[in-house]
């Protein structure tokens, strides 16, 4: 009588995780591709609690970088690539022409200014994103978007000259109102619900969105005296977070009440914000001209941790991964700094290359990223980071500065 034979997957999962402690992960990731019954036990039991906490890739609370759906060890493997440097690079839309841009985006498209337009551009599932624009929002006006905002189908933007323009992508429906004198630079923008605000080199106004006979128009409900390079509202409304251009006292960090127009200056020993993000209610992220990047807490009152640009350079912009990372862009040669808060020196460092029509002495004016890609704005064009690509080369700059003190 011929005995049955036992294939690996009759065995229960408890036998398997043991058998699987005796595996390296190139095995494990070579039984996820050999069957789907075993990718699934691996990917829940083994790599899932792996990809927690990963920089720029981990699942933790859904944090707010992931825009797509990636199985556990492809996350490990990202992560990997993040950190040692190794990524392929890709220039897109040079223009002849400098200007600053600005990026938002999203899971299925990529939001790009380019001088006064508003593009649109498709991301696709085996590239960073299609070279032609689906769609370009503009309106009659020919002046520079400084900055914009989208949240969920609204889009509210602003120009350099003073104008705003807000964008229903549902409806397609535009309302342009100039809302500073022409000779003020409007510097940042932001919105939530009905609340909007705008800052200038001059000012900073509030203002509540209403709708009368089907036409949208914007009241004025606060006017500040304070011109915040960058500015940030609360999720609920009711406080506005700034930073100003310049501060001689050196307490450029301030946060202003919106109904009562109460005004806090908070303990930042920073004379200048170029950049800011809100980690929740009370941890703020502040890009400083001091080559400073700081992590500031209300409920101290001070800096809780201060990393140091190891060239000393200002930093010009950042990004946020909803967990651990921080990507910040210098004011130079268009580098990205990679940041872990849970530590005191930087990750990696991410020198983009140079062309023949870029020399790449730009700020990084604007980043995005998912936990595959990252979008850096310069002057002339804009450089994508592909840290899944095959074909990566590793660029490990995170000792460059104690290699070259050690010389």
């Amino acid at each position: 009588m011929m005995s049955s034979r036992m294939s690996l997957k009759d065995l229960t999962i408890e036998c398997l995780l043991l058998i699987f402690d005796y595996c390296s992960e190139g095995d494990l990731l070579c039984l996820c591709r050999a069957d789907p019954a075993l990718e699934y036990i691996i990917e829940a039991y083994y790599f899932y609690p792996l990809a927690y906490d990963l920089l720029l890739c981990g699942h933790r609370n859904n944090p707010r970088i992931e825009q797509r759906r990636l199985k556990n060890y492809e996350r490990i493997e990202l992560s990997r690539n993040w950190v040692s440097g190794t990524y392929f690079e890709r220039p897109y839309f040079h223009h002849a022409q400098m200007f600053p841009t600005k990026l938002c985006l999203e899971a299925d498209f990529l939001y790009i200014t380019h001088a006064c337009y508003l593009r649109k551009y498709r991301r696709s599932s085996c590239d960073a994103l299609h070279r032609r624009f689906d769609e370009e929002i503009c309106t009659s006006a020919q002046t520079d978007i400084s900055d914009f905002v989208k949240k969920n189908e609204t889009i509210f933007a602003g120009r350099v000259c003073g104008s705003c323009f807000h964008y229903d992508t549902d409806s397609m429906v535009m309302t342009e109102q100039r809302m500073h004198p022409a000779n003020e630079y409007l510097y940042c923008v932001d919105f939530v619900k009905d609340l909007y605000a705008t800052s200038t080199d001059h000012c900073c106004r509030l203002w509540q969105r209403a709708q009368e006979f089907g036409m949208t128009h914007f009241d004025q409900v606060m006017h500040l005296p304070h011109a915040f390079r960058s500015l940030e509202l609360s999720s609920d409304g009711q406080w506005l977070y700034g930073g100003l251009y310049t501060d001689n006292g050196r307490q450029a960090l301030r946060a202003v009440h919106v109904e009562s127009g109460e005004e806090l200056v908070f303990s930042s020993k920073t004379m200048s914000i170029y950049d800011l993000k809100l980690k929740d209610d009370q941890v703020i992220f502040t890009a400083n001209f001091d080559s400073t990047f700081r992590m500031f807490d209300r409920r101290v009152d001070r800096d809780v941790a201060i990393w140091d640009d190891p060239f000393d350079s200002s930093f010009y912009s950042l990004e946020y991964d909803g967990l651990h990372a921080v990507l910040v862009g210098t004011n130079r040669h268009a580098r990205v700094n990679l940041y872990d808060i849970r530590m005191k020196k930087y990750v990696q460092l991410y020198f983009p290359g140079r062309t023949r029509s870029h020399n790449g002495l730009s700020p990084v004016y604007s980043l995005a990223c998912d936990s595959q890609y990252m979008f850096v704005a310069t002057d002339h064009n804009m450089r994508v980071f592909d840290f899944k690509a095959s074909c990566g080369i590793r660029r490990d700059y995170s000792n460059i500065v104690y290699k070259r003190s050690e010389t």
